[in-house]
C-alpha cells in the first residue's frame, strides 16, 4: 500500500459515494488507476463494506449511552457474543480498565434504554450485578464519533 491507496481510503472514509473521477481529480491519477486500486483494496480485505452514516436522532434514537461492565471471567467472549446480537447495541469491546466490557447503546430515550439494560443486559449470565460493576454514562454532545482514522497527513 502507497501513499495514492492511502489517500483513495481517506477520501472513501469521508464520502464513499464520491465517483472515481473525483477521487482521480484529487489524488491526481486516471479513473482506470483509481478504479483498479479500489478493486485491490477490496479484493485485500483493506475494504471491507461501503455503508451510510446515519442521523440516528432525525429518526428520533436521542439517546446514546456507553457502559462499562464486569463479567465472569470465564463468560467473557459468550457475553460479549450475546450482547452483539441486539440491533440496540452499536459496540463492544473487552476492555483492559476498571470494567471488562465497554458497551455502547443506541435508543429512542433514557428510559427506553434503561430497559433495554434491565430486561437484556442484566439478564445475561456472567454480567455481575453487584455495587460497583455496571457504570452508565449517557451521552450529552458528541463532537466526533468515527469509524477510521486519517492515513495521510
Amino acid at each position: 500500500m502507497d501513499e495514492i491507496d492511502k489517500k483513495i481510503l481517506d477520501i472513501l472514509r469521508e464520502d464513499a459515494k464520491m465517483p472515481y473521477h473525483k477521487i482521480a481529480e484529487k489524488v491526481g491519477a486516471g479513473t482506470t488507476t483509481i478504479y483498479s486500486r479500489i478493486q485491490k483494496l477490496i479484493e485485500e480485505g483493506i475494504i471491507e463494506k461501503f455503508s451510510a452514516l446515519i442521523n440516528y436522532e432525525k429518526l428520533g434514537y436521542n439517546a446514546s449511552i456507553i457502559i462499562g461492565l464486569s463479567v465472569d471471567p470465564d463468560k467473557m467472549e459468550e457475553v460479549a457474543k450475546k450482547i452483539s446480537e441486539y440491533d440496540e447495541v452499536q459496540m463492544v469491546g473487552i476492555t483492559t480498565g476498571a470494567h471488562d466490557m465497554v458497551v455502547e447503546i443506541l435508543g429512542e430515550d433514557t428510559k427506553t434504554i434503561g430497559k433495554f439494560i434491565n430486561e437484556k443486559i442484566k439478564t445475561i449470565e456472567g454480567v455481575k450485578l453487584n455495587p460497583g460493576s455496571m457504570d452508565i454514562s449517557f451521552f450529552t454532545e458528541i463532537y466526533k464519533h468515527t469509524h477510521g482514522i486519517k492515513l495521510v497527513k
